[in-house]
């Protein structure tokens, strides 16, 4: 008797139900990622296709030093799986749920398939801690916005038990089908953006643990008071890791005694909001699915946006909008792949309502050039910004770079970094007809262009 254990989004060793819970099956088991570049290329952008080959290399060394081998093959992903399932006569595959709205779909045509070969499915979930089907308000509705939401959460939160990988010898059963080279997946055809990426990140499951370890020490003890400082290290850094499974919530969770009645400092529990802030936006997207490309608040679909604004948009994905905190972060967002939360929101709010170009075209960029890109939590940002999405930042919040600069990066750390002509830009984001021709001027008055779409947002009906 076989079992197969298939991968995706759970790029780790540790706290992974799919394998722990193979090898207790007592049978022989192979281990496979399907590589759907049809799939994949939907579900990840550019960046996240960086992260995964990296991280999928660090897992395939990982095993193989336990002696055991990682299949990495190319092929539609269900067919792949079920003729490899069927060709080898598994009676079993375990997978971890990946919450994406497109594998969600894959996955159940891969039960509806395995079952026809009298294979069983079984799926677990550690994308999430909560499950969006039991988590409901006193009329049985789901919640639509975030604080009753997480106090529920609170009150209803049972520290799971945070798996380790079995020591024990493991029946190891060969598969002997055509695997690909990591590298195809991104770097073949990417090296120059890959060896840039490579100078600010190291995906793989020890980094992400890591990471975690550093942070608790250096960061935790402050973390209210220092995580909106985008020239300091005040925040975890630990979203892509989260976002490709290197390492679960489940497990960041349990070093905090969490509970309704907790003990934890003012840190410790804006942290664990954080946590459960993505919990909110996969919940959002599992009621709600409609939200990937359109808004919660219905009414926003008939916002009047600019037209023809293919050329601010360029220019603010380049990071030339002459204002100094947007091109900073923009700047950081192409070199690194990826962009400190509070310019995350200064850009967005700059975009959808200075620039009035669509929500969905900022999504599709940060989708693009995130490594931490993650479809449930980039969309319920650029909602919650724009004003459309449930518990949205109210239409007439619009945030003001120039003043989001002296309050955040008042000795200008975070845009001197990232803008190698910061001297070049005019003094408060103004216009002089004085100024030097090379100097960067600004590509449309905050001002007015913050009535303007105030205007717009109040004929909203």
């Amino acid at each position: 008797m076989r079992s197969l254990v298939l991968f995706s989004n759970d790029l780790r060793l540790n706290d992974n139900d799919a394998i722990n819970s193979a090898i207790q099956s007592n049978k022989e088991i192979s281990l496979l990622f399907v590589y759907d570049k049809e799939l994949y290329s939907k579900t990840h952008g550019s960046a996240n296709l960086w992260w995964l080959e990296k991280s999928l290399f660090k897992l395939k060394n990982n095993l193989e030093k336990k002696n055991l081998t990682l299949n990495i093959i190319s092929g539609q992903y269900t067919e792949t799986v079920v003729k490899v399932a069927s060709k080898y006569n598994f009676d079993s595959v375990f997978l971890n749920e990946n919450k994406h709205p497109d594998f969600i779909k894959e996955e159940e045509n891969l039960r509806i398939e395995l079952k026809k070969n009298g294979i069983q499915l079984h799926c677990f979930n550690k994308t999430n801690i909560i499950n969006p089907s039991k988590i409901l308000n006193k009329t049985g509705e789901p919640f639509k916005v975030y604080s009753p939401f997480y106090k529920k959460c609170k009150f209803d939160y049972v520290q799971q038990k945070v798996l380790v990988f079995p020591k024990s010898n493991i029946k190891h059963f060969t598969i002997d089908e055509k695997s690909i080279d990591t590298n195809e997946i991104f770097s073949s055809s990417n090296n120059k953006w890959s060896a840039k990426l490579e100078k600010y990140w190291e995906p793989g499951e020890e980094s992400a643990i890591k990471s975690m370890k550093d942070f608790f020490k250096t960061s935790l003890f402050n973390y209210k008071d220092v995580r909106d400082i985008p020239g300091t290290l005040g925040t975890s850094r630990l979203s892509p890791h989260l976002r490709f499974g290197e390492i679960t919530t489940n497990q960041i969770i349990s070093n905090f005694e969490f509970h309704e009645n907790h003990s934890l400092s003012k840190h410790e529990e804006h942290f664990i909001k954080e946590l459960y802030w993505r919990e909110f936006a996969y919940y959002i997207l599992f009621h709600f699915p409609y939200v990937v490309d359109k808004p919660f608040n219905k009414k926003y679909e008939n916002f009047e946006w600019e037209n023809n604004y293919e050329t601010n948009l360029s220019k603010w994905k380049k990071g030339l909008t002459g204002i100094r905190i947007v091109d900073a972060a923009m700047n950081e967002l192409w070199e690194s792949g990826w962009m400190h939360n509070r310019t995350r929101m200064i850009t967005a709010s700059f975009l959808t309502k200075n620039l009035l170009i669509p929500w969905q075209e900022g999504e599709k960029w940060f989708r693009d050039t995130l490594v931490d890109a993650d479809i449930a939590n980039n969309v319920m940002g650029w909602q919650w910004v724009s004003g459309c999405g449930t518990d949205a930042a109210p239409y007439f919040r619009i945030f003001n770079p120039l003043l989001q600069e002296k309050k955040f990066d008042p000795e200008n750390l975070y845009t001197k970094k990232w803008l190698k002509n910061f001297d070049s830009y005019s003094e408060e984001g103004k216009y002089d007809l004085l100024e030097n021709e090379n100097t960067m001027r600004p590509i449309i008055d905050l001002g007015k262009s913050r009535n303007i779409a105030l205007e717009r947002f109040s004929n909203i009906k």
